[in-house]
């Protein structure tokens, strides 16, 4: 299970501060993703081929819908993260004085004195009871996320860095609109290729080789993001958002829904409606 001790939303994305209790398994996020080991046991995320320890010293940074997990070094102890998910249109307009988009060269991050400063005073703002006004807690998610920079890379990693693809292949366009139009599909990761007209290893590299991830990983993103939106929304009953979204049962939506998010869906509309 997670617990939740702070959640809040802006233009920015959403910012959270959690205590993970087990391992979440390998999942995407349509945002990039940043998290900041806060305390309690040690953990590690594997991103593609790259093994990141996270601790007092390391933080992970995640491209938008690339693939990673995260599992704890020791299962009986729950490690506690601030996570930021940033919307790749903010992120990008924040950088635009350093790089003409924000893509991480590797996912390990160094934490300076600096980071752990500014990670703090955002900590501060969102657990204070007296909440800060959406603006200027928009302000601290932008001071960490450029401290957070300047500790990753240097002036000239920053500019040569590759622009964020916006025009993908017509054929991952087809199929990703086919997604969306049938998150309650399951079996429409599959159909995928033939959809679009290419072998099933050809659509599979050409879909790895733009986004990074696999098709299927991608599709359980977009249902997850949807399943977010809903449960922030209005109260609509579990299982009709469970067959909606593919599953036979609520108990089976609730285990993948865990498995990505660390807490069942009942347990976060619980949290996200107290904050």
């Amino acid at each position: 299970m997670v617990e939740f001790f702070a959640l809040t939303e802006g233009d920015y994305g959403r910012i959270e501060v959690v205590e993970h209790h087990h391992d979440l398994v390998m999942h995407a996020h349509t945002h990039t993703h940043f998290a900041y080991w806060l305390g309690g046991g040690l953990a590690h995320a594997r991103v593609g081929p790259e093994v990141v320890q996270l601790g007092p010293d390391m933080a992970l940074g995640v491209n938008s819908r690339a693939s990673h997990d995260l599992r704890l070094n020791t299962p009986d102890r729950p490690a506690v993260f601030l996570n930021l998910y940033l919307n790749d249109r903010w992120l990008d307009a924040q950088c635009s004085e350093w790089a003409h988009s924000m893509v991480l060269p590797q996912s390990a991050i160094g934490i300076t004195a600096e980071v752990r400063e500014v990670s703090s005073s955002l900590l501060a703002h969102m657990v204070s009871p007296l909440r800060e006004p959406t603006l200027c807690l928009e302000a601290d998610v932008a001071s960490l996320l450029a401290t957070t920079i300047r500790a990753a890379m240097t002036p000239a990693q920053l500019q040569a860095m590759p622009q964020r693809r916006r025009m993908i292949d017509y054929r991952l366009r087809v199929a990703i609109s086919h997604m969306q139009a049938n998150l309650g599909n399951p079996t429409v990761a599959e159909e995928l290729a033939e959809v679009v007209g290419l072998s099933r290893s050809r659509f599979f590299e050409l879909f790895h080789d733009q986004l990074g991830t696999s098709p299927l990983v991608f599709w359980n993103a977009m249902r997850v993001e949807e399943a977010l939106t809903r449960l922030n929304a209005h109260e609509e009953d579990m299982t009709s958002m469970s067959k909606s979204l593919g599953f036979s049962t609520p108990g089976n939506f609730s285990r993948f829904f865990r498995d990505h998010r660390g807490m069942t869906p009942t347990a976060y509309r619980r949290v996200s409606h107290a904050f």
